[in-house]
């Protein structure tokens, strides 16, 4: 065995190196140098002087990892490329990228051209976890789920010479989008590790979280804007759902938070490989459930969002690429908010010596020359800079763990620091029997390995060697066969397919096959790795055929069949309520017949329908423009609770009552229709309390304020007061909770407007966020944890709990005390 080392010796980046064994030349990982100071290729010469490639294997799609392996490829056309289905999806987004970036540079000459990309993308072929794929005779290759980010694997390669590994970058602990790794008790002769952190110890992750979390909420209260450069594949996805989280617990309230940059890309590609995402993360997508974004959390696409992010007040938090602010629009945003005294830029992870992040982290020591060079400006720096510990790679003391599992004979230290690489290499040469290396680039090694390791074995002897392609009414002899011949044991997709057909050659591909496995109420996943399956308890497979569990794909074309003629404009799944909301832009005038078919559904499917009965504003007001076309149409308001809407016109018009008439039938809406010109006579009705009093009439901020001190001492008090104008001839506006609860004031309204001389009103509207806030307090005071906050519909002035799983059970008396205190304070009727 020989092994050279072409880059990412004793530094980070350009990863790259080239392994002898069984005479075969395996290139692993193909990386670029991002620091400007250094050749951003490897030592290529080495390749040449070895003999050229046999076949490359890619550990994951960091641009360290990746960046020159269009080159390499373009060279050896010939060698294929080895990568979990994963990384293959995600080299694709990072590397056009990457071209798009090198087209863009003046005077620079691209490394590589579309083309080069292309080609090499079509030599890959995609190997998942823990399938043992001979890549030539006698050479097995594995993958491991290495932690990291997602599709990241650890290499493992046997021969009869010998066997090897190469942990790539690792994490043994769980992050939110991937599980740490996970990984046999091999018997590696020689092995290869990173370093990157293995002169220290991580911090405890939670509390690094909720340090970003505190340090988002300070940046809200303080009404200021925050820039969080993250890295596209991996770091940026963490952060999201770290802040996602909060939002959910209520932690974290009143705030946007735009994503931008290759963020995007990124986001939709883990979508497209969920067996790869940690089991929560992971389950939610393949339920059709958007694990990103939300009402609050939005993906900015174009400039001039950009620039009303950063023109407008409200605060705001913007994760967006890249990491060290070497590029992408995270230097557009840290150029505008590094001068803002409200601004904060949140550093999370890795920063090279020579980037725009790593001077920026320099500052914090620096009281005295607080500026940053970003794209050839300098900046004068004023926002609030803070590093959250939140790495996707292993410490000093886990490094060691995997190292002392494995236990290899030959131990190679690379992806580090030199100062680093040195000092973990002596602490490591001390603790263990193997020989310990430290590599620099251009370094080669030969192993001698007399006797190799025993390998560990594991079997599948019995198949069925089935003719018939696998479907869903046949699966249940697989998992019958299986239950019977291998009880509980964890497979792979890969060997249940090899269990169903055997040797025998099928038509249909694997990716069918996987896809009946993934859907079958007869298997289930491993709870930390997606990707492996085992056989269902029969108990639960009678239960979930009895609740005909339907894919999403399947319930969304089941949902169009069953409702499609009913002409609904959106449905919405809530699938762990099994409930459906169909969205209508009138419901008053959906066909009747929808409630027999919704009962049917029900009754079918056990999946609630419900209809939503907001009225869609917009269309209604596109039909009022319609049907008034020939007229100006001044002004159009809305009183939806009382279920009316107001059309003031410019002037007289003809056929008025057919076009109400034409109105109502569409909509299901009352329409009153006013003329600007008889509007006085017409509003006679908007002071609803009369003065008796009107001779002596209180100074206005008199007045005013005796309102406050008249509602000091009592239950019910006003939010709000307006002086509001009407015959040319003020009054006061009083606007409570809701206008329920000013009728229960009309007494009081009635005296305060005797005592001080003033006509006044009782507002329509109802305070939103006013009466969402008193419903989650009450909630907190009865110990109900709610999932996210109430939805309120302005329609029939109620207000909707989504309240946690569990916390339904023997809360009835909880809730019921809730409900009586919410309706009595607000007027609106409480559900859920």
């Amino acid at each position: 065995m020989h092994i050279s080392f072409l880059g990412g010796a004793r530094e980070i980046g350009g990863s790259c190196m080239l392994l002898r064994i069984y005479n075969k030349n395996i290139l692993l990982d193909c990386g670029v140098r991002q620091n400007s100071s250094k050749d951003a290729l490897p030592d290529f010469k080495l390749i040449q002087d070895n003999g050229g490639v046999d076949a490359i294997v890619i550990s994951h799609a960091h641009m360290d990892h990746i960046g020159s392996l269009p080159i390499i490829s373009r060279e050896y056309p010939e060698a294929r490329i080895y990568a979990t289905k994963m990384t293959k999806d995600l080299m694709k987004v990072l590397l056009y990228d990457s071209l798009k970036i090198m087209n863009n540079r003046e005077g620079e000459i691209p490394l590589y051209a579309e083309k080069d990309v292309v080609n090499m993308l079509s030599r890959v072929f995609p190997i998942n976890y823990m399938v043992k794929f001979p890549i030539f005779d006698n050479m097995v290759l594995t993958f491991y789920m290495a932690g990291h980010i997602a599709g990241a694997s650890c290499v493992y390669i046997t021969t009869p010479e010998g066997s090897f590994f190469y942990s790539g970058d690792f994490s043994l602990f769980s992050q939110k989008t991937v599980e740490g790794l996970k990984i046999p008790k091999l018997r590696p002769d020689a092995a290869v590790f990173e370093s990157t952190y293995g002169d220290r110890l991580h911090s405890n992750r939670q509390v690094e979280e909720e340090k970003l979390v505190d340090v988002i909420d300070r940046c809200v209260r303080e009404k200021g804007k925050m820039l969080i450069p993250a890295f596209a594949l991996g770091r940026a996805q963490e952060v999201i759902l770290i802040v996602k989280k909060a939002m959910n617990k209520n932690r974290l309230k009143n705030i946007k938070v735009y994503v931008d940059g290759m963020i995007r890309d990124i986001n939709r590609t883990y979508k497209l490989n969920p067996l790869y995402l940690k089991n929560s993360l992971g389950k939610k997508i393949l339920k059709g459930i958007e694990p990103f974004y939300d009402d609050n959390i939005v993906a900015v696409k174009d400039n001039s969002t950009r620039e009303r992010i950063l023109e407008n007040e409200e605060p705001c938090v913007i994760i967006s690429s890249s990491g060290m602010l070497t590029g992408g629009y995270s230097q557009y945003y840290a150029e505008k908010i590094a001068p803002m005294q409200k601004g904060y830029i949140v550093i999370t992870g890795y920063q090279d010596e020579e980037s725009p992040g790593r001077k920026l982290l320099d500052l914090l020591k620096d009281e005295k020359n607080k500026k940053l060079c970003l794209n050839g400006k300098t900046i004068e720096v004023k926002c609030k800079v803070e590093r959250i510990g939140l790495s996707a790679h292993s410490d000093k003391l886990e490094i060691k763990s995997l190292i002392h599992l494995l236990n290899p004979r030959s131990i190679f230290i690379v992806h580090g620091d030199e100062n680093v690489v040195e000092s973990f290499s002596r602490e490591l040469f001390e603790e263990t029997s193997g020989r310990v290396y430290a590599p620099k680039c251009g370094d080669s090694y030969a192993i001698d390995i007399h006797k190799p390791r025993r390998q560990r074995k594991t079997y599948i002897n019995k198949v069925m060697n089935s003719y018939m392609e696998l479907d869903e009414h046949n699966v249940r002899s697989l998992w019958e066969f299986i239950s019977k011949n291998y009880g509980k044991r964890l497979f792979t997709a890969e060997e249940l397919f090899y269990i169903w057909r055997g040797c025998n050659k099928l038509e249909k591909s694997f990716r069918d096959f996987q896809k009946i496995i993934i859907y079958s109420p007869y298997f289930e996943n491993d709870s930390k790795r997606l990707f492996l399956f085992k056989c269902q308890e029969e108990g639960k497979v009678l239960e979930k055929l009895d609740r005909k569990e339907l894919k999403p794909n399947e319930l969304k074309e089941i949902v169009h069949n069953y409702f499609g003629k009913f002409n609904f404009k959106k449905a919405s799944y809530m699938y762990e309520n099994r409930e459906i909301v169909l969205n209508f832009d009138f419901p008053a005038v959906v066909n009747a017949d929808i409630h027999n078919v919704m009962k049917d559904f029900q009754k079918k499917f056990k999946w609630q329908v419900k209809i939503n009965n907001s009225v869609n504003i917009n269309e209604a007001s596109k039909v009022i423009k319609e049907l008034f076309s020939q007229k100006n149409v001044e002004k159009i308001s809305y009183r939806l609770e009382k279920n009316e809407v107001t059309v003031v016109l410019d002037s007289p018009a003809n056929a008025i009552e057919d076009s109400e008439k034409k109105f109502k039938n569409i909509t299901g809406i009352n329409i009153s229709v006013r003329y600007k010109e008889n509007l006085v006579s017409k509003n006679a009705n908007a002071v609803i309390v009369k003065s008796g009093s009107r001779h002596d009439v209180m100074e206005q901020n008199r007045a005013l304020q005796f309102i406050d001190e008249f509602f000091e001492d009592m239950e019910f008090k006003p939010y709000k007061k307006s002086i509001k104008s009407h015959l040319d001839e003020k009054y006061i506006e009083l606007s409570f909770i809701t206008p329920a609860i000013g009728k229960k004031c009309e007494k009081t309204v009635k005296r305060i407007s005797d005592l001080t001389g003033w006509n006044m009103s009782v507002s329509e509207s109802a305070n939103q966020n006013e009466i969402i806030k008193m419903a989650v307090e009450l909630c907190k005071m009865e110990g109900i944890e709610l999932k996210k906050n109430p939805s309120f519909n302005n329609f029939d002035l109620s207000v909707k709990l989504k309240i946690k799983e569990g916390h339904l059970k023997g809360g009835g008396e909880k809730l019921s005390r809730i409900k009586n205190k919410f309706e009595y304070k607000t007027g609106c009727v409480l559900k859920w």
